[in-house]
């Protein structure tokens, strides 16, 4: 296969413990694989990259925006955009190859616009878009009507930007093809995608897993429309029939994360709740991930969730809102719950701690499925796309 240089574009990954979207899970799961087939990876990023990479096992060189703050909060990132507008590293002014962008955020498109304005005949942009919000924004649940619009100006603008200048665009799943097609973007450009699992890696991790110290594992971004408080409100259901009941919340640190403390405490329910923080160690992650019995998704926005096929991967069944964009994905393998309907959903998982006979044909039903979607086969096929430009 054809040696590529890659510059992969990942602004988002910000702050002292940063927190990882999927987009940058994502990279940094086919980075990997890149590295193998002998392509020449390099990043731009922050200095909160440095160790994530090490977390991960990938050594490239890394071109460096720096912090402008410790914190990883929504008006950093509103920060880091500008920075994006005004600073781009010497070490890459006269780059030549593929300049891969991993969110289709503003913060990593601009700095992937420029470099592609910057050498058209020697640089190919390839835009990854992970998903479209709704229109008209005010459509989004469990957040601000201001967060809505702003994110939605963010998109839409770094969308249209790809989708006039990037060489190709690669949906993550077919439902976000299906979006960008009703927004008339230039669907000959476009080449869906997908996210994977490291089914040997963790299959592997966990065999030292004897014991299920948690009844429910929550592992997300710890924010109002990734269901957070969606998952407090069923806990407080469940302790009313389940005295000893064990939750782990995977994911989250700064002022969401403290707010959600505090509301666990509000509501008499930090005896049942630990708190790990996010997790980058992956032999620690997915050992506490096995340690669980049922996967906890109230989510009300999602493209892909990377985390539902980890858990399946970890040998825990999936209970989660019934999310189109998931359903298409996922089908028959977790079990749905209407959007929004908590007390189904506390029900559900009290007959599912109440039976553990249901478990085990589900568990091994899911983990045939999830072998399929291969973290090496996925960056192989993406390779393909990236190599014929």
């Amino acid at each position: 296969m054809k040696k590529n240089r890659i510059l992969i574009v990942a602004n988002g990954i910000i702050g002292k413990d940063p927190g990882l979207s999927g987009g940058d899970v994502r990279f940094l799961e086919l980075a990997q694989y890149w590295l193998k087939q002998g392509q020449k990876v390099e990043l731009l990023s922050s200095e909160s990259a440095k160790d994530i990479c090490r977390h991960f096992g990938i050594d490239i060189p890394i071109h460096i925006i720096p912090n402008i703050s410790h914190k990883s909060e929504r008006t950093t990132y509103i920060f880091r955009t500008l920075q994006t507008c005004f600073i781009q590293p010497k070490s890459l002014f006269n780059f030549e190859g593929i300049v891969y962008s991993v969110n289709d955020s503003i913060f990593d498109i601009l700095p992937a616009l420029r470099l592609k304005l910057s050498n058209p005949k020697k640089i190919k942009w390839a835009a990854v878009i992970h998903w479209l919000p709704p229109f008209p924004p005010w459509k989004r649940k469990k957040t601000t009507l201001f967060n809505s619009v702003l994110f939605f100006i963010n998109e839409r603008i770094s969308v249209w930007l790809a989708n006039f200048f990037a060489d190709v665009l690669l949906p993550v799943s077919d439902s976000t093809a299906d979006q960008m097609c009703r927004a008339h973007l230039n669907m000959k450009k476009v080449y869906p995608v997908k996210c994977g699992v490291n089914f040997s890696q963790i299959r592997n991790l966990i065999k030292t897993v004897k014991q299920k110290k948690y009844d429910l594992v929550f592992m997300k971004r710890v924010q109002p429309v990734k269901g957070i408080f969606d998952f407090i409100e069923i806990l407080e259901k469940i302790v009313v029939l389940k005295k000893d009941l064990k939750v782990i919340i995977i994911g989250g640190d700064g002022h969401d994360a403290e707010v959600i403390k505090q509301e666990v405490l509000n509501r008499n329910l930090n005896k049942h709740v630990e708190f790990a923080g996010y997790i980058f160690d992956q032999k620690i992650k997915f050992r506490k991930l096995a340690q669980g019995k049922l996967f906890i998704l109230p989510s009300y926005e999602e493209n892909w969730a990377i985390a539902i096929g980890e858990a399946m991967a970890a040998g825990l069944p999936v209970i989660s809102y019934d999310l189109p964009e998931l359903n298409q994905i996922w089908k028959n393998h977790v079990k749905w719950i209407p959007l929004g309907n908590t007390d189904l959903f506390a029900k559900t998982i009290i007959n599912y701690l109440e039976d553990d006979s249901k478990l085990e044909p589900e568990i091994l039903n899911n983990l045939h499925f999830i072998k399929d979607f291969d973290w090496k086969k996925i960056a192989l096929d993406e390779l393909q796309i990236l190599s014929r430009l």
